[in-house]
């Protein structure tokens, strides 16, 4: 009986064991086969996977770099770096989802798992193979949710590769769906950011404005409010700005995200009205009171120099800016003070030299992704060359103006000069050294403040008086005269740009001790200011060749300086007066015909047709065969004279040929037939140069060299002079041939 029993038993296990075996096979789709694998893949390695996924979201989502000076991003962009930084995470979440697909394959979390692959592989920046693994899951997923999912997934994938036309293709998809509220939201945010991108900025608010309502009360929802106040900022659309930046302060936002609401807040107000700029400016000052706000007090003054900058009220706006740049340990807020000082003194008040230096300043550190980076850097460039031409004007002016003076009055002027620029500097360096006092006093006196506050009933509070007790205070101080002074070594006279050498009193022959400074001659002030004098005397064009050097170099600066007015600065009236300064000065200028045709475009831009006809006319009288009277006289002359250019050039190529096959006859008629068809053309100098390297193929050498001679004298300003020359050094050995300009 026993025995029967137990044969009994041992026969259900195996049943049992059989019915495990067959019935978790993958290619199953029995009951307890798809029951047991759904579980095993949801709760094992999908699970794992999942929950990196959002693991890895949010802590892209926490340590996003955000430039507040700048329009934000609605998704986060991705870049190498961000990809790296993710890389194991990436790898562990393929890994485990690629095991619930190889091991679960009639499990319904396969489609699921394909999803989190996909996503990974985005983060990787794969995006090839990312959008391979949505568009499979689109195609094969039976449930909606997924097939969202999956389309939403391959949206945002061509939003982040720049494919405009794919992304809006699925949009047009997309739309026909019936998608769930977390979908939609997330949906309405890419789509604004493609909006966002393309600069579509008013659509690109009104879809944010539709995502908000579908988000719950976080983060997220709070920056969404913000972007949509930067929007609205752009747009001039105060009214809503303020709106969604109060917005930002109701949706539990990180302090940082909060400071910069309450500051936006602040620029919406309207500078027309007294009694809201006021409200404005009381609000800024009790920013900076805050001591919450101690790190953020460069942010603060930038954005009130901002404000001051939208009332006109430029004094006070490079105030505040500037005091932004002193108080600011951050190389890129600094970068975007520089900037707006850049631009107030170059649209709003075009002093190009102050503007100059604020670009140059700007460029240091300004991000490649800053709004406008290329055009900011053009500008700098062009305020580059401006500053250079006006340089050169005044230089050779001061100049010329001393050389005119006889030596007693020279000396007399010098003396008078240098001695005002020592007394200046003195004046300088006392109120630079005041300031530095001040400023390490005013953070001794807050932390002196706070340091009895603290320590108010501490038995020690009284010794935390001192400055130099406070290692904190003693530290800011330090960080306060670095920022005035650099890193200077701790001596004596530390503030002078040349000191007077130390007193070696080691003995003759022994090495100096470690306490005392390299010896260097000493060299009074008297001594300096003599050797500048005569330098300067040195440079003075004293000799009438030296005089028209220096007006060739204001002539040609002038010229330069009315081409960056006109075409760079877009400043016609300043172009204008340059223009008649550089004719009044030099009345026979070689640059006249072109000024000339300047002076006209400019007074016909200003619609002034008196002017524009008389430099018109003289243009005409005066240099009727010039190319820019042409110009005027025929509209056709561009036109006409680019299909003569095409002329010449293939007489030139044919003679070159005939030149390279030493027919020299048939090459010379084809140059004398292209110089009298087209006494001016691009091609003038080559012809007449292949006439002369004929003349060495045909005749002997002194008249070779005599023609050689005879085109230097001809084009002396010529880009083939060099290979003239270096022809004339080798008349003996030389072959001929030019490059040939097809």
């Amino acid at each position: 009986m026993k025995h029967l029993s137990f044969s009994y038993l041992f026969l259900f296990l195996q049943i049992i064991c059989l019915v495990t075996f067959f019935g978790c096979s993958q290619e199953s789709t029995g009951l307890v086969s798809t029951a047991y694998h759904n579980t095993t893949a949801h709760y094992n390695a999908y699970f794992l996977a999942r929950q990196k996924i959002n693991e890895l979201e949010t802590t892209l989502f926490k340590n996003r770099q955000d430039d507040y000076n700048r329009l934000l991003d609605i998704i986060q962009p991705l870049d190498s770096n961000i990809a790296k930084s993710q890389t194991a995470a990436s790898e562990y979440i393929i890994q485990k989802a690629s095991l619930a697909i190889q091991r679960h394959k009639n499990s319904k979390w396969v489609d699921d798992s394909y999803l989190l692959v996909g996503t990974a592989q985005f983060y990787q920046m794969d995006f090839p193979n990312a959008l391979k693994a949505f568009k499979y899951v689109n195609t094969i997923s039976k449930g909606k949710q997924e097939r969202h999912q999956a389309l939403i997934n391959i949206f945002r994938t061509y939003v982040q590769m720049q494919e405009y036309s794919n992304a809006k293709a699925v949009v047009n998809f997309i739309k026909k769906e019936n998608l769930s509220k977390e979908n939609l939201a997330e949906f309405y945010l890419i789509r604004a950011q493609l909006h966002k991108q393309e600069q579509e900025y008013l659509q690109a608010a009104g879809t944010l404005a539709l995502a908000v309502r579908l988000m719950p009360k976080n983060e997220q929802k709070a920056r969404v409010h913000f972007v949509m106040g930067q929007i609205y900022e752009q747009l001039n659309n105060s009214k809503q700005a303020y709106k969604n930046f109060r917005s930002t302060l109701k949706n539990n936002p990180s302090y940082e995200l909060s400071f910069y609401a309450k500051l936006h807040m602040l620029q919406s107000y309207e500078v027309g009205k007294n009694e809201d700029a006021k409200k404005a400016l009381v609000y800024f000052k009790k920013m900076l009171r805050d001591e919450k706000n101690i790190d953020y007090k460069d942010k603060i003054y930038y954005q009130m120099g901002m404000y001051e900058a939208k009332r006109s009220n430029f004094k006070q706006a490079i105030k505040h800016l500037q005091t932004s740049v002193s108080a600011s340990k951050d190389d890129i807020q600094k970068s975007y003070s520089y900037l707006k000082l850049g631009e107030i003194y170059f649209e709003n008040l075009q002093d190009y030299e102050l503007a100059k230096a604020y670009y140059d300043s700007t460029i240091q550190a300004l991000p490649t992704t800053a709004v406008n980076y290329e055009s900011i850097v053009k500008r700098q460039q062009v305020l580059d060359n401006f500053v250079q031409q006006v340089t050169t004007i005044q230089t050779e002016d001061s100049l010329q103006r001393l050389a005119k003076m006889d030596t007693a009055s020279l000396d007399k002027y010098l003396d008078e000069l240098f001695a005002k620029e020592e007394e200046q500097r003195k004046k300088i360096e006392a109120k630079q050294e005041m300031e530095s006092i001040q400023q390490a006093g005013s953070i001794f006196a807050n932390n002196e403040q706070t340091a009895n506050n603290r320590n108010r009933n501490s038995s020690n509070g009284q010794n935390a008086r001192w400055y130099f007790y406070n290692v904190a205070v003693v530290s800011q101080g330090g960080t306060a005269f670095a920022r005035k002074w650099g890193n200077r070594p701790l001596e004596d006279n530390w503030r002078r740009s040349a000191k007077e050498a130390s007193v070696d009193f080691s003995e003759p022959g022994q090495p100096a001790t470690s306490d005392s400074t390299e010896s260097t001659p000493v060299v009074s002030v008297e001594n300096q200011n003599e050797e500048k004098k005569q330098q300067i005397i040195a440079s003075l064009p004293s000799t009438p060749e030296a005089m028209a050097a220096s007006n060739t170099k204001i002539e040609e600066a002038y010229f330069n300086l009315g081409k960056i007015y006109n075409l760079e600065l877009q400043e016609h009236k300043n172009a204008d007066s340059v223009f008649v300064t550089l004719l009044t000065r030099f009345p026979d200028s070689d640059f006249e015909p072109e000024a000339l045709y300047f002076l006209y475009l400019i007074h016909k831009e200003l619609a002034q047709p008196e002017q524009q006809e008389a430099h018109k006319n003289t243009l005409i009288t005066k240099h009727p065969n010039s190319a820019f009277a042409k110009l005027i006289s025929n509209p056709n002359y561009v036109q006409e004279g680019n299909m003569a250019d095409a002329q010449v050039k293939n007489l030139y190529s044919n003679a070159y040929q005939y030149y390279e096959d030493r027919n020299y006859e048939e090459a010379n008629n084809l140059v004398d037939q292209a110089i009298q068809q087209y006494p001016e053309n691009s091609l003038t100098e080559r012809l007449q140069l292949l006439k002369v390297l004929i003349i060495g193929r045909t005749q002997n050498k002194e008249t070779f060299k005599k023609a050689l001679t005879g085109f230097m004298e001809q084009y002396p300003f010529s880009s083939l002079i060099p290979y003239v020359e270096n022809i004339l050094r080798n008349t003996e050995t030389v072959t001929g041939g030019i490059q040939r300009n097809n």
